[in-house]
């Protein structure tokens, strides 16, 4: 017996709506390489999402991976990419890390570790 997070799915998004912050992430891909310049094109994506900002505990701060001034993340489901960047405050930051909470291949919501 299979369980449809479809439901659960649609909590997450209306929780993160209701207690978070709308925030715009930019997407930078490069695009084809132009003769003329020697150099690529690079195409910005910009979008939407709702999401959870959090700072770090101490604890979390003396693991390896993760540096003063990361922030953490918790934002709607989607397909963010290391790279993406997100503005917080005014403040430009990069995300370093996505992890998914996905069961069952449905992706709920993504905890992104953002660097400045």
């Amino acid at each position: 017996m299979s369980f449809n997070y479809t439901a659960l799915q649609n909590s997450a998004g209306a929780l993160l709506q209701k207690f978070g912050r709308q925030l715009t992430f930019t997407r930078t891909a490069d695009g084809a390489y132009d003769a003329t310049t020697g150099k690529k094109t690079q195409t910005t994506t910009t979008f939407t999402k709702y999401a959870c900002v959090f700072d770090y505990s101490a604890e979390e701060l003396t693991l390896d991976n993760i540096e003063a001034g990361d922030r953490r993340v918790l934002a709607e489901g989607h397909a963010y990419q290391v790279g993406d960047t997100v503005s917080l405050d005014s403040q430009n930051f990069r995300v370093v890390a996505v992890s998914n909470i996905q069961p069952a291949g449905t992706v709920l919501a993504c905890n992104l570790q953002v660097r400045k």
